[in-house]
């Protein structure tokens, strides 16, 4: 499966450009997030028993407080900036699955939640067609509550990876989740993030 995902990688992902946008809501919808981004995959490295590229992200991001009838007011938070995230992957000889981690290697973004981020991945599948894996955050990150407030979050989210009429399509579904920073017990968090689905142009 190895190799048959490293010519997928090849033939269709690395040097894409993608087009992302988002609105969501947080903390009861008191803050509202409008995410807008271009991605691009590129550096597809292979290694002895794996494979490894990066994503890139030019991204607009804003969270808006929210008076009380749902009006935007000011801006709680600005994640706008340039972000590369390092994907790496190889093939585990006791089991034959194919499992690796995600993290950010450098961001312009100010104030930026991501610093020091590790995501898993496992559950990697191939058909021939799409490419899907499982991606879970390790301990836990910051997630804006209010002005100069966070709480500590996990994200685990389903990738999927597949052509819509030979353009690429890049799906990202997040689970959020509420972590415990002192038994890193987790619960699901009562903020819904949408899909991200990034489309080739």
């Amino acid at each position: 499966m190895k190799d048959e995902i490293i010519q997928f990688l090849k033939e269709n992902i690395i040097g894409k450009t993608l087009l992302t946008g988002a609105v969501y809501k947080l903390e009861n919808g008191i803050l509202e997030g409008v995410y807008n981004d271009k991605m691009t995959f590129s550096n597809l490295v292979t290694t002895e028993n794996g494979f490894k590229f990066n994503m890139t992200t030019v991204t607009q991001e804003l969270v808006y407080n929210l008076d009380d009838k749902g009006a935007r007011t000011t801006i709680a938070r600005d994640y706008t900036g340039t972000s590369v995230f390092c994907y790496e992957l190889a093939m585990r000889k006791s089991t034959k699955q194919i499992t690796g981690y995600m993290r950010c290697v450098s961001t312009t973004v100010q104030d930026s939640t991501m610093e020091a981020v590790v995501c898993g991945i496992f559950d990697v599948t191939f058909d021939g067609k799409e490419l899907k894996w499982q991606e879970n955050q390790l301990l836990y990150r910051d997630n804006p509550v209010g002005e100069d407030k966070y709480k500590p979050v996990a994200f685990h989210s389903k990738v999927r990876f597949y052509l819509d009429n030979g353009k690429v399509i890049f799906e990202y579904l997040p689970t959020l989740w509420d972590i415990s920073p002192d038994t890193l017990e987790k619960r699901l968090s009562k903020d819904d993030y949408p899909p991200y689905i990034s489309k080739e142009q």
